[in-house]
Parts: structure tokens; sequence; C-alpha cells
């Protein structure tokens, strides 16, 4: 699995989150943003929630590239976990990324009952 893509994924969302926090409390600071709507509140957190989500699945096939390394940069190359993570790498990304879709499934629809999104 190439990483160079969810490398630059990764680091294209945690810039742009950086930026527009920065951005949002500049013109916060200079009294923007105290017309903004409690819908409009929950559009910039459902967006920030949307950009987090990018971010942490972005995230897993280059912690699991770094892992391999480093496992191996270790002397655990000759392990049969190592080598059947090494073999089967994409399912193993598939099998996180669908981890990370069931909890989303069961903790979007709380957080939206607890009000989270208002």
């Amino acid at each position: 699995m190439n990483t160079k893509i969810f490398l630059i994924i990764f680091a294209s969302v945690f810039g742009f989150l950086i930026v527009s926090a920065i951005i949002g409390n500049v013109l916060e600071s200079n009294g923007i943003l105290k017309t903004l709507s409690p819908k409009g509140i929950a559009v910039v957190k459902m967006s920030y929630f949307a950009l987090f989500c990018v971010l942490v699945f972005s995230l897993v096939p280059l912690v699991l590239k770094y892992f391999i390394s480093m496992q191996i940069k270790v002397g655990n190359k000759e392990s049969f976990l190592l080598q059947w993570i090494q073999g089967h790498e994409q399912g193993v990304v598939y099998g996180f990324w669908t981890l990370c879709v069931i909890g989303l499934c069961m903790a979007v629809p709380a957080a939206i009952k607890a009000g989270f999104f208002k």
C-alpha cells in the first residue's frame, strides 16, 4: 500500500485544521463571529468532526507502515505475525477502518442524542 497519498492527506488536513482554528480565533477576537447562529456553530462542529475523521482514517496506514518498519529495524523480521501483517497490509488497514466505522456508527447517534451537533 502506497502511503504517500495518505501522508499528503494527513498533512494537508492537519495544516488546514490548524490554520482554520487560528483564523477562527482571530475572527472571534475581532467580534466578527458574534452573529454566528446556532446552526452555523453546528455546521462548524460537523465540519471539524468530518475533518478529524479524515485525519484519523489517513493516519491508520501511516502508523501501520511505521510499525512494520520499526519492527524490522528492531530485528523482528522473521516473526510470523510481522510477516503476515506485511503480506496482508491492505486487509489490516481495511480492518482498522472497519473498526473505526463501527465505532462511529455507535458514537455519532449518542453524540446527536446528547446534543453535540446543536
